[in-house]
């Protein structure tokens, strides 16, 4: 059975791979690592670890966190390791086979179900620190439940939204960010010019010499996360925690997937194939993109005049991709280093009023009433009510994985990079999922 048990966690830990590269922790492509070490624990205190997967702004703001928890008291000393997602989630894996688990491992709510069907994470431990729902964004708490237990405690909620650049809103005579479909699409045509200064809704518009953009998106598995999306816009939701077997209705999807689509090779208003809309909103040259709550940090400083807005609603009904990270415990038989993770948890997510500084939206709702309110955070948090997370499904980091190849990136490329039919789209998406959930 033990034997069983390690070539299980160890090809779970080979085969590991996160589909948030890129979002909630910058630039994760570069493997990114970083530690904080702490100061000798004071006599008597409690070491714990702590493992999480950012790299980006947002590791220094947790970093400063954990310094000032163990500033804060004497009996626990938490040590604090980040690195990318997937590289951590293997190490997390590895140590926890080899018998020195972390205390704390954060993670996203979609990523929770492989480690509960691998039977790595405690559920008794979390119900124990005794939280409240009604103390938490509710959709986060719900994301942190699998088979009704509770199996970590909700830190924050990241979602898409619409930053638009103000001053070339100006310049065009745009007074307002786009809500709907069709005025997305005209105010992209207005903010898409030429290099003889025609737009895109104008005779003569040339689309192979455009120099400033109106609109602009990921093109990687965030395409995806759009469609996803977008499709729940439409009612539409076809994945569950529990699904052996998926069969996408084209009418739904498609649609979703041709909008897209549309944007880039027939309004012409969306670079094709491009890689980096935060970089080119940032250089003036795309006016729109869309993009998350994470770039909100790097975006205080920059010399035009910008603002955000919440996801336009193309098609039936507000609703709009989003994730949640939570805190989760391994399963440890050590009682004294459970009680020192459970105080840490407690206090970190008490005081996650800071861990919005990044960008993030405190899923703990006194945190999110006493966060400073970053320039750009109203639209994500007007999105709250109708946002939609991925399940956590025991295979969602292969179905939905950001590293290729992967049912979604797959999805992704034949759209947005080969224009291919949406309803072949659709299908091989279908095909693609089926065989990683029979595999």
């Amino acid at each position: 059975m033990r034997k069983r048990r390690t070539i299980a966690l160890a090809a779970a830990a080979a085969l590991m791979v996160s589909t948030f590269t890129g979002c909630a922790g910058g630039d994760t492509s570069s493997a990114a690592s970083a530690a904080s070490s702490q100061a000798a624990s004071a006599a008597g205190a409690t070491t714990i670890t702590f493992y999480g997967g950012w790299t980006g702004a947002d590791l220094d703001k947790m970093t400063a966190l954990v310094n000032e928890f163990n500033k804060s008291q004497n009996a626990v000393k938490v040590n604090f390791t980040s690195q990318q997602w997937t590289q951590m989630f293997t190490k997390f894996l590895a140590d926890y086979q080899a018998g020195s688990t972390p205390d704390v491992v954060a993670m996203h709510t979609f990523e929770m179900g492989q480690f509960v069907n691998m039977g790595v994470l405690d559920s008794d431990a979390i119900k124990n620190l005794g939280l409240k729902e009604s103390d938490y964004i509710k959709t986060a708490w719900e994301g942190c439940t699998y088979d009704g237990k509770l199996y970590g405690v909700p830190l924050d909620v990241n979602m898409h939204a619409l930053y638009y650049n103000k001053d070339l809103f100006k310049k065009a005579g745009i007074t307002k960010a786009p809500s709907t479909r069709e005025e997305l699409i005209a105010t992209a045509q207005k903010l898409t010019i030429d290099a003889n200064g025609k737009n895109a809704s104008q005779s003569g518009f040339d689309a192979s010499n455009i120099k400033q953009y109106g609109f602009g998106f990921l093109q990687n598995h965030h395409t995806f996360y759009q469609i996803y999306g977008l499709m729940n816009q439409e009612g539409y939701n076809p994945f569950t925690n529990d699904q052996t077997i998926i069969s996408l209705d084209t009418t739904k999807v498609s649609p979703a997937i041709q909008f897209l689509q549309d944007l880039a090779y027939k309004y012409k208003v969306t670079p094709v194939g491009e890689k980096s809309p935060i970089d080119d909103f940032k250089a003036g040259t795309v006016a729109m993109i869309i993009d998350g709550n994470w770039q909100l940090s790097g975006l205080q400083n920059v010399t035009f005049d910008w603002d955000t807005a919440e996801y336009p609603q193309i098609f039936g009904q507000k609703a709009v991709w989003g994730a949640s990270e939570l805190l989760a415990m391994p399963k440890n038989k050590n009682a004294d280093k459970q009680k020192a993770a459970a105080t840490f948890i407690k206090w970190l997510s008490e005081n996650s009023a800071k861990w919005a500084e990044s960008g993030q939206i405190p899923a703990n709702l006194a945190a999110q009433a006493a966060s400073t309110k970053l320039k750009g955070i109203n639209a994500y948090n007007a999105e709250l009510d109708y946002v939609k997370f991925l399940p956590a499904h025991p295979k969602a980091v292969k179905i939905f994985s950001s590293s290729a190849p992967s049912p979604i990136l797959t999805a992704a490329q034949n759209a947005m990079l080969n224009n291919k039919n949406a309803d072949e789209i659709t299908m091989q998406l279908q095909t693609d999922i089926n065989k990683v959930l029979a595999s």
